[in-house]
């Protein structure tokens, strides 16, 4: 039998795994402690995953937009998971729009939206803080939420 544990698998599949298990999860949570107490569970711990994955991805691919960019194009867009198209760049800055989204598709496709907002979206802003302090990211909107794209606009804080 041949072990597959140590198998590349892309960032959308773990992202879908990771899905899987968090639904149902939060579906219990809901129903044992509450919407709110169940949402700020969910919320706490997305943003320290988020973080823990910036840092991992600062380790690897370095700091700045030119990472950023590289993180982007080669994890979150890498194995289908994306679309995106680069507005414009320089060290003060990084603009892309996401015109399909693999992640939003899994969601949507559930009838969970808004489940997969908190789950997936909401990691892009603490994601920052881990990957590089200096940095911050702005976004007016996603496709996850209906929008035809998702607008990323990140800009160095010095």
């Amino acid at each position: 039998m041949t072990d597959t544990s140590d198998l590349p698998i892309s960032h959308l599949q773990r992202r879908k795994i990771e899905g899987r298990v968090l639904i149902p999860l939060v579906e219990t949570l809901r129903q044992k402690l509450g919407d709110e107490v169940a949402g700020e569970i969910l919320d706490a711990t997305i943003r320290r995953l988020a973080v823990g994955d910036g840092q991992r991805w600062a380790e690897t691919y370095g700091q700045g937009m030119e990472a950023l960019k590289r993180v982007a194009e080669d994890v979150w867009a890498g194995g289908g998971g994306m679309d995106l198209q680069v507005k414009g760049q320089s060290e003060q800055h990084l603009d892309f729009d996401v015109t399909r989204c693999g992640y939003a598709e899994f969601y949507q496709a559930l009838g969970l939206a808004v489940l997969g907002y908190r789950i997936h979206c909401n990691r892009d802003h603490a994601m920052v803080t881990g990957f590089d302090d200096k940095l911050e990211l702005s976004r007016s909107q996603t496709i996850m939420q209906g929008a035809d794209h998702c607008d990323f606009r990140y800009r160095s804080r010095s």
